[in-house]
């Protein structure tokens, strides 16, 4: 949190942390199988894959609510110059349980990664990351403390764009650092 926190460029830390998560998802399955990928080292735990798949779902779950945050925010709350981060007291919550790596979190139903066997996972996330490095730039220009926007998972939690930005760079580092473990995991197949 605290290079969050101690930006003085919110969304350039998220720029380069997000391209930083995809270098680290290529880097991780650059040499691996499909059959790799998708393997599981145990029933009740995920491949590599459905990391991936997860961080895809959740970032598109995402879309709609960006989208009309920063058209809300472009028009209520423009900015000459970034300002700094302002975590809420929810989405600072959030992003906290996010980067404790030992704080086991059920993922929503909706965000729950294919039970089949998954294809082209990484070209799916990188054009998802693709998708959310538009919407941070996208978010140049607004007071993304000020902007705010209901979660997808359900709409008793509000936070801010800001909070939505982090939470989403964080949870993609939480879910690479599963996928790094499961490669190194006895009985991984090489």
């Amino acid at each position: 949190m605290k290079r969050f926190l101690e930006s003085s460029d919110l969304l350039e830390t998220i720029q380069r942390e997000a391209e930083t998560v995809n270098q680290d998802a290529r880097q991780l399955t650059a040499d691996l199988s499909e059959s790799q990928l998708n393997w599981k080292p145990a029933p009740d735990k995920w491949s590599i894959a459905e990391c991936l798949d997860h961080l895809t779902l959740s970032c598109a779950g995402f879309r709609t609510y960006l989208t009309d945050a920063i058209a809300r925010g472009r028009a209520k709350w423009p900015v000459n110059s970034p300002p700094q981060y302002r975590p809420t007291w929810m989405g600072g919550w959030l992003a906290r349980q996010l980067i404790e790596p030992s704080r086991k979190l059920p993922a929503p139903k909706i965000f729950r990664p294919s039970v089949s066997r998954i294809s082209n996972a990484l070209d799916r996330f990188l054009e998802q990351q693709a998708s959310f490095l538009d919407f941070t730039r996208q978010t140049s220009g607004l007071d993304y403390n000020k902007t705010r926007l209901r979660s997808p998972v359900t709409a008793l939690i509000r936070y801010s764009l800001a909070d939505a930005l982090v939470i989403t760079v964080v949870h993609e580092q939480r879910h690479l650092a599963q996928a790094r473990r499961v490669r190194e995991t006895a009985g991984f197949p090489h």
